[in-house]
């Protein structure tokens, strides 16, 4: 019986709600299957506030229109790359995770890479020298570009085997903040149908993990060369097209002071710990963060926007509600056929 970790971070629940259907295919097939969510494990704010790691949108963003007097300390990826050192809040993780056969570790996909806070737990991890096999499997809004490549050369250096890669693109919850309304019934049926994509995906790869352990010729991918080469300029134009749509569209932080109600749901949930409130209680951020919109989502009055084009916008209110949706309509048509 293989015994397995997922270790995830989610920005709007879609990434938990991911993990929870590759649990349940794997406890299908027998395996132990244990879910660990980063922000439970860790002081998930602090541990990136200790040495911050930005994506290259929001250091363009500090420098283009700043929202303090004091830039962040941000630091690229490529630097962080290049200083893999462990922190010894985790040392004991070699030996606790020694029992596992499989490691999998999971995010949501901003830019092509990972949440900068899973970027952040994963370069403080120790050097694993007993080669844990592990996988990355991610969420998007239907572009994840070189995710894959990134996450296998972060893993790579700590020490795991790498051994493959799961992704699924359900709803565009991004999308929702800057809508006029989200329709939750059609969502929710979206859902539902991503949801099954989603479990043929993992079922195949589970085919392919299972042939890795008892020795089975199986693939669960094939090599599409012409996917590739198209790959290269649209990751380049996707890369900038999202820059600027996030520069024009989305960075910024308002509040609607006649709607706060002041509950610091947004200072407690934010991952990366940057909203704080001002004299008057009320919330504020002076910087730029990694636009997770879990602020915008989970804020009960709708008072928080980014730049006016999410102001009185939808909001995204996470997976559970859309699948409640969709079994509520179910119920409704059965008792109406009645």
């Amino acid at each position: 019986m293989l015994k397995v970790l997922l270790v995830y971070f989610s920005g709007t629940g879609i990434t938990r709600y991911y993990a929870s259907l590759i649990q349940e295919e794997m406890k299908k097939r027998g395996y132990k299957c244990d879910c660990l969510n980063l922000e439970e494990f860790t002081d998930l704010p602090t541990l990136w506030q200790k040495n911050p790691v930005a994506l290259n949108y929001t250091i363009r963003a500090e420098v283009k229109r700043p929202l303090g007097n004091y830039p962040w300390p941000y630091q690229d990826l490529k630097s962080a790359l290049s200083s893999v050192g462990g922190n010894p809040l985790f040392n004991n993780l070699v030996k606790k995770w020694s029992d596992y056969d499989l490691v999998g570790f999971g995010s949501p996909v901003y830019a092509f890479r990972p949440a900068p806070v899973m970027v952040r737990f994963l370069l403080d991890l120790p050097l694993f020298i007993k080669k844990i096999r592990a996988f990355s499997f991610s969420t998007h809004d239907g572009a994840q570009g070189d995710y894959e490549v990134f996450m296998k050369k972060l893993l790579k250096q700590k020490g795991f085997k790498y051994v493959g890669h799961l992704d699924q693109s359900f709803v565009y919850s991004a999308s929702a903040v800057m809508r006029s309304s989200f329709n939750y019934l059609n969502m929710g049926r979206l859902l539902v149908k991503k949801s099954h994509q989603a479990r043929k995906n993992i079922f195949m790869f589970l085919e392919y993990i299972h042939s890795l352990y008892y020795g089975i010729p199986y693939s669960y991918r094939t090599a599409n060369l012409l996917g590739k080469l198209f790959g290269i300029p649209y990751r380049l134009v996707y890369s900038y097209g999202i820059d600027i749509l996030l520069n024009n569209f989305l960075f910024g932080f308002g509040i609607d002071k006649d709607e706060c109600v002041r509950c610091m749901t947004c200072v407690q949930q934010c991952p990366q710990g940057l909203i704080e409130t001002d004299d008057d209680g009320y919330p504020i951020r002076y910087y730029h963060c990694m636009y997770c919109l879990r602020c915008l989502n989970w804020c009960p009055t709708g008072a928080l926007y980014f730049s006016e084009s999410t102001r009185g916008k939808a909001r995204f209110p996470g997976p559970e509600v859309l699948l409640d949706a969709v079994l509520q309509d179910g119920l409704n048509l059965r008792l109406k056929n009645q």
